[in-house]
């Protein structure tokens, strides 16, 4: 009995409810609002209003907005493994960007090396005005590509470079008038560097792409012809230190006649390090060229067409190349 008048008392209240829900507009409320539940995870986490946004779960970072995040480098990494592909791509990407205050006043200059057919041979070069009134930082600037979005970053270099030891190596400091040769692949000497009057010696031993130049200081001003020097090293010696050509370390074929401390001499200061020890007091020892290397495992840039911007620190453009 008791049963009964329970489930009759049930019965009565949801007749009633249904009646308010009725009265009270439920029908039209609920097809309004049906819309909002797009699904489960809105109406759950959301409290059944679409919000447009993306579910992060508490533990997930949050996501970064805006157009890109600008890239930074320490000193002994420039290139990403993985290769940042942050940029664009499309339309968009292949526009100027935002400007940097750079702009006129590093340029890039050729870039008639992107078409290089490995990764070694591909390089492009940029240039500083020669009316800039001071050197400007290459610290975290970097070069991409529009294209693909890959993104490397200029590394550290030597100046001076010596062979065979751990050189004291900074950021590039690029004065008025100087240019900086950008090659996608490793060093052939194991780092960047600043060019300098005894650089041809390091084509005896390496090749390098574009080539370096052969220039050296001349073999009659390293030894002089003086009575002491020709007690020293005998006669034959200014017969042979003539002959052996601009930029080059006897090695082999040393003439038989030629003193013990001839050979000595020639082979300590005919040779890139001699040679730097000499100099490098100089006034004239530096060169206006640095040699920089991306260190990519391969090219950087199209082989057809791109367009490659040169960016500053702060990720703005300074320049463009497009082929």
């Amino acid at each position: 009995m008791v049963k009964k008048i329970l489930w009759a008392l049930l019965f009565s209240l949801i007749i009633i409810f249904l009646a308010v829900w009725i009265w009270s507009g439920g029908i039209s409320k609920a097809k309004n609002q049906a819309g909002a539940f797009t699904n489960l995870i809105d109406f759950v986490f959301f409290h059944g209003t679409s919000t447009g946004a993306t579910l992060r779960l508490p533990w997930q970072p949050e996501m970064p907005t805006g157009a890109g995040i600008p890239g930074g480098n320490d000193a002994g990494s420039n290139f990403s493994p993985a290769q940042d592909n942050s940029g664009s791509q499309g339309s968009d990407a292949k526009t100027f960007g935002s400007p940097s205050p750079y702009v006129g006043q590093v340029r890039i200059v050729s870039g008639g090396g992107v078409a290089g057919p490995t990764v070694s041979a591909e390089y492009l070069e940029i240039s500083a005005v020669s009316a800039n009134t001071a050197p400007i930082n290459l610290k975290g600037w970097s070069v991409q590509s529009a294209y693909s979005g890959v993104r490397a970053y200029i590394p550290i270099a030597a100046s001076p470079f010596l062979l065979g030891t751990v050189n004291n190596a900074g950021y590039v400091q690029l004065e008025p008038g100087q240019y900086v040769v950008l090659n996608s692949g490793f060093s052939p000497v194991g780092v960047s560097f600043r060019e300098n009057v005894c650089i041809g010696y390091l084509s005896q031993m390496q090749n390098f792409t574009p080539a370096l130049s052969n220039t050296c200081p001349e073999t009659a001003s390293i030894l002089p012809m003086t009575s002491d020097n020709l007690k020293a090293y005998g006669q034959a010696c200014f017969d042979f230190l003539p002959a052996i050509p601009q930029c080059e370390t006897p090695l082999n074929n040393i003439p038989p006649d030629v003193s013990p401390n001839c050979r000595a001499f020639a082979q300590d200061n005919l040779s890139y390090n001699g040679c730097v020890q000499r100099n490098r007091a100089s006034s004239s020892f530096a060169s206006n060229v640095w040699r920089i290397y991306l260190n990519a495992n391969g090219k950087l840039w199209q082989q057809g067409h791109d367009i490659i911007r040169l960016l500053d620190n702060e990720g703005r453009t300074v320049d463009v190349l497009t082929y």
